[in-house]
């Protein structure tokens, strides 16, 4: 059983030792993000105003990102 599941997934394991920079972590962070303002919120009236918020906070975690990934780069 282990062995038919490591065989299935062989080559997402082979992709992720070949590209080790690509990672699925901003997008998990924008979901821890999204995941805190519902849990802060305590309830929006409607969805739009959730959905605007998430839109904010996603823009501020973006470019954030992208702040980092560009101090990464001049630094390697």
């Amino acid at each position: 059983r282990v062995m038919n599941t490591l065989i299935k997934y062989l080559p997402y394991i082979e992709h992720t030792i070949d590209h080790p920079q690509l990672t699925n972590g901003p997008l998990e962070g924008i979901n821890n993000k999204i995941k805190l303002i519902k849990r802060v919120s305590y309830g929006y009236r409607n969805f739009e105003n959730f959905k605007a918020r998430i839109l904010i906070i996603s823009r501020m975690f973006v470019s954030e990102y992208k702040k980092r990934t560009k101090q990464q780069t001049k630094v390697a």
